[in-house]
């Protein structure tokens, strides 16, 4: 190997695991929330309707980042940096945080009008207690805040990531999941679930506020400007950059919206399960899969802007034979000693059978959906947006109808889940082989090997 790929590679793997530190950090605090929410709560009909509350703001929260995501800001301003242009960096940042602004602004305050016919009819169709309703309105309008501060968090942290400041991109999430248990802790017990979405809201601002000192000793802070007619051709790449990357994250959020949604028409507690069941399982995606893609992906988009084809592929390759060694591992591990792992770390509830269950399921898809995220990124790097926007509405619709028609309990919709990624993640890799094959990324044999 030769002397800059020995480096590139040791690189990648040196920022996937400070990455993955910090990430196994926050998710060991989402777990010991989780803990708390299986022991303190239970998994009935009050735990039911903090899970409905989230499928609104979480919609929003895909379209809100996906906005300000470092996906849409690198390539731009990885461009600028290239030409050496700091003025012209500073002003598509400042334009991006205008249009984040006033968008987000109008699209909260249509929701908050239009939150109890959308919470009646798709959020949460199976619960007929009015109260319960009420609450999860409630709920849900409150928590509207979060995306909004969270998207301006992404702003922030796309800036730090291109700077390469990884640590301070780890650290923000951890102050989040801090805050949501303090709120769980100390404010439960005052306010009930709305003690909880207090300190959610309120780890949302920390979560933004972490950055702003790096930001602004750059002399980096967004601020809000005028738009003329000049920028309007600016804001116009910015959307049509974005505006597919906003609907593959919100199908996602749609996903589990419709499946939470089935769950409500099965018993209480059976939504409980089903969140509980993938939140473990986003354990090992963040760590493995998140860590490297996050890693790799600024190194794409340079070699890329630097029409470095040998070393774009290089980076892929390393990267993604990684994903499938260590999520290889990671699903034989869980699969075996799924019940002990529940039992550890939401302790002796009574439905952990069901949730250990579901938890295996939902890891079988492991391989499948961090492939899956590095292909997409790949096309993000070649400012290819729409390609796998084209195929995830297919896909999404694919797992819905699958969801659908199974028994709308935890386990069934977490294998129609799991059955829909490698479906997907077959579909996206096929899509890619003509780049393969034109660059010759990756041989027969090497296929065989892995």
């Amino acid at each position: 190997m030769k002397l800059m790929e020995l480096l590139k590679s040791k690189s990648i793997q040196k920022t996937a695991i400070m990455i993955a530190i910090f990430t196994f950090l926050s998710q060991l605090l989402s777990l010991i929330r989780d803990r708390l929410f299986a022991n303190q709560i239970g998994a009935g009909l009050t735990l039911d309707s903090y899970y409905y509350a989230f499928r609104i703001p979480d919609i929003l929260f895909a379209i809100f980042t996906s906005l300000v995501s470092v996906t849409v800001l690198i390539p731009l301003l990885v461009k600028y940096d290239k030409d050496n242009d700091p003025i012209s960096m500073k002003k598509v940042y400042n334009l991006l945080f205008s249009v984040f602004f006033i968008f987000s602004t109008l699209i909260i305050l249509l929701l908050i009008v239009f939150m109890p016919y959308l919470v009646k009819n798709i959020v949460a169709p199976g619960v007929t207690n009015l109260n319960v309703i009420d609450n999860i309105i409630l709920y849900s309008r409150l928590l509207l805040l979060q995306p909004f501060f969270l998207g301006l968090s992404n702003l922030l942290g796309s800036y730090t990531q291109m700077r390469e400041r990884f640590l301070l991109y780890s650290l923000s999430p951890l102050i989040y999941n801090i805050s949501t248990i303090l709120g769980l802790v100390f404010l439960y017990p005052i306010y009930g679930i709305k003690g909880v979405i207090y300190g959610i809201i309120f780890g949302s601002i920390l979560h933004g506020l972490i950055q702003v000192p790096f930001v602004r000793n750059n002399k980096f802070l967004p601020k809000f400007v005028k738009f003329n007619k000049q920028d309007m051709y600016i804001i116009k790449d910015i959307v049509i950059s974005s505006l597919p990357r906003a609907f593959i994250l919100s199908l996602v959020q749609i996903e589990f919206l419709f499946f939470n949604s089935f769950a409500s028409l099965s018993k209480a507690g059976n939504t409980s399960i089903l969140n509980f069941a993938n939140n473990l399982q986003s354990v090992p995606m963040a760590l493995i899969g998140v860590s490297f893609v996050v890693a790799a992906f600024p190194i794409f988009s340079k070699r890329y802007v630097e029409g470095n084809e040998v070393e774009f592929w290089n980076v892929f390759k390393y990267t993604a034979k990684k994903i499938l060694m260590y999520c290889g591992l990671a699903t034989v591990l869980i699969w075996f000693f799924k019940d002990y792992i529940v039992l550890i770390l939401l302790g002796n509830i009574t439905s952990y059978k069901v949730v250990a269950l579901a938890f295996g399921i939902f890891s079988l898809s492991l391989i499948p959906q961090c492939i899956e995220l590095l292909i997409t990124r790949v096309y993000y790097a070649r400012n290819n947006n729409y390609k796998p926007a084209q195929l995830n509405i297919f896909l999404t619709l694919f797992m819905i109808v699958l969801a659908y028609y199974s028994d709308k309990t935890a386990v069934g919709i977490a294998t129609a889940f799991t059955i829909g990624s490698w479906v997907s993640c077959l579909v996206f890799w096929l899509s890619i082989q003509k780049i393969f094959r034109h660059h010759k990324v990756i041989e027969n044999d090497e296929i065989i090997k892995v």
